[in-house]
């Protein structure tokens, strides 16, 4: 296990953030660690995307497999509640160069608390090493870029949403159950003691158990992880100190894009079809349902390719309406 001791003043710097590249390098760690918890189509798009680009460095670096961790560079600190692409991959181009050393060290020999996790490194690792810690930084936050457009692009409306809703529904429990409750329902492997220390509990069992002070830990929800993972668990002394990052599983809700018609099922848009026997625009669905405009925007989208609303402009005001359900939808979109 690993722990974090925030105090009372750490306790009240913990915040929720996301990430674009934050979901690739989730997408990239399940397919490099845990495939068979993925479901067919996206261990099929990832693949693809690394195969047909010849993202091999990305794969190796960011995979999870052959150094049997994912450095922390390639997950930077969030600068706010929900950066920019473009921001977080110039983030990884410029990590300060002794920084990606410290981190691919710990990868290559073990970590600072085991080191019997080494592993023989990959010919493409140390043939971009040798050109340099700031071309592998630069190099990799180009594959990164490539993967992000290849796989995850097209369906990042979805999971933008379903992260969204995760965040606005643990804000919701914090304010009423408190945040010690909130933080243990998480992950099965993650908890917050009274005492404001944190602890993520590891598949692996390690020699040393540190307890490391921490002025605030970052939580990140993935839709793509099985179980709570920690970024930047490390001593105070290293180069470049970052604030903790806590990875845990988003929970199973509606946003997260199907295939098919599965799409289409959901409380959601049960919820926003109920709103629509009148005209409304996107901004009076959101405020009516307390979403997001992005979550109402995307359900929108979804029912309108169905056949289910209509969308009219009336001056620079675009209006939703609902329309007749087709044959067998009524049921399911209940």
């Amino acid at each position: 296990m690993i722990r974090f001791d925030l105090g009372a003043q750490g306790l009240g710097r913990v915040r929720f953030a996301m990430s674009q590249v934050g979901v690739a390098n989730d997408l990239l760690f399940a397919l490099g660690r845990y495939p068979h918890l993925l479901g067919a189509r996206w261990r099929a798009k990832a693949v693809q995307a690394l195969s047909e680009r010849n993202l091999g460095l990305l794969a190796v670096v960011g995979g999870g497999g052959p150094l049997g961790y994912s450095p922390d560079f390639l997950r930077p600190e969030p600068t706010g509640f929900q950066a920019s692409l473009d921001s977080t991959l110039h983030q990884i181009a410029t990590t300060p160069a002794e920084r990606v050393r410290y981190e691919l060290s710990s990868a290559l020999d073990g970590h600072a608390w085991d080191r019997t996790g080494a592993h023989r490194p990959p010919r493409l690792l140390l043939a971009a090493m040798e050109r340099g810690e700031e071309y592998l930084a630069q190099r990799v936050a180009a594959e990164l870029e490539q993967f992000w457009h290849a796989a995850l692009a097209p369906r990042w409306p979805g999971i933008r949403a379903h992260m969204e809703a995760e965040i606005a529904a643990r804000a919701s429990a914090i304010v009423l159950h408190g945040i010690t409750h909130t933080v243990n329902q998480l992950a099965p492997n993650l908890s917050l003691d009274e005492d404001g220390v944190v602890g993520i509990r590891l598949l692996a069992s390690h020699a040393v158990q540190p307890i490391l002070d921490a002025d605030s830990v970052i939580l990140v929800p993935s839709v793509f992880s099985g179980r709570a993972v920690v970024c930047a668990a490390e001593p105070p002394d290293v180069p470049a100190p970052r604030t903790p990052l806590i990875v845990y599983p988003a929970a199973p809700n509606d946003c997260l894009p199907g295939s098919g018609g599965d799409e289409l099922l959901g409380a959601t848009r049960a919820k926003l079809l109920a709103e629509l026997s009148q005209p409304h625009t996107t901004g009076e669905l959101a405020a009516r349902l307390s979403l997001s405009p992005a979550t109402v925007s995307y359900h929108l989208q979804i029912l309108h390719r169905a056949g289910l609303v209509r969308r009219t402009r009336r001056s620079r005001t675009v209006l939703y309406q609902r329309l007749a359900a087709k044959p067998g939808l009524a049921a399911a979109l209940g």
